[in-house]
């Protein structure tokens, strides 16, 4: 026999003599029983519980305006295509009040004498006196008419096409409180 058959069997015979009759699944089974005994109670199962439908929720506001419309003669104004962006002087010297939003404008009265009619408007707590003609607003604004109540004014915006929207928006008489 060779050196390497020798080794083989000699380690065949340690590997089986680790293992033992049925004698020592004894101490297995004599420790299962004892930790049976100590065992913690068996889990009950929790109760199912039916859950109560959800109440039904009825919308109460449908009758409401719709806060992103206008309201009719409240300063609202309306869009258009517009055809004066061909007109428009971009070399035009901005003035003062077109550094301001026109939502900014509210109007507190009008000057008048034989030949025009002024609006006074009011901006960050100044009151400015304009006329037809003048420009407001950021977006190219200009005072179209000039009423005892109201201003109308016309501003012009790019669509970002290459063309414009006009919009008309009218800044209603403040009324004293």
């Amino acid at each position: 026999m060779t050196v390497c058959s020798r080794l083989f069997g000699a380690a065949l015979l340690a590997c089986l003599a680790g293992c033992e009759g049925p004698q020592s699944t004894v101490d297995l089974q004599d420790y299962l029983q004892a930790t049976q005994l100590h065992a913690s109670p068996p889990i009950v199962p929790v109760p199912s519980l039916e859950a109560a439908p959800a109440p039904a929720f009825t919308y109460g506001a449908m009758a409401l305006r719709n806060p992103f419309q206008a309201v009719a003669g409240h300063g609202g104004g309306g869009w258009q295509v517009s055809l004066a962006g061909d007109e428009l002087d971009a070399e035009r010297p901005r003035q003062f009040l077109e550094g301001f939003a026109l939502e900014q404008f509210e109007m507190v009265g009008t000057l008048s004498n034989e030949l025009q009619t002024n609006a006074l408007l009011r901006a960050n707590g100044v009151i400015h006196r304009l006329k037809v003609g003048d420009y407001l607003g950021r977006n190219n604004g200009q005072i179209a008419s000039i009423e005892a109540q109201q201003v109308e004014v016309f501003e012009l915006i790019s669509d970002g096409r290459g063309g414009w929207l006009e919009r008309s928006l009218t800044i209603p008489l403040k009324q004293q409180s």
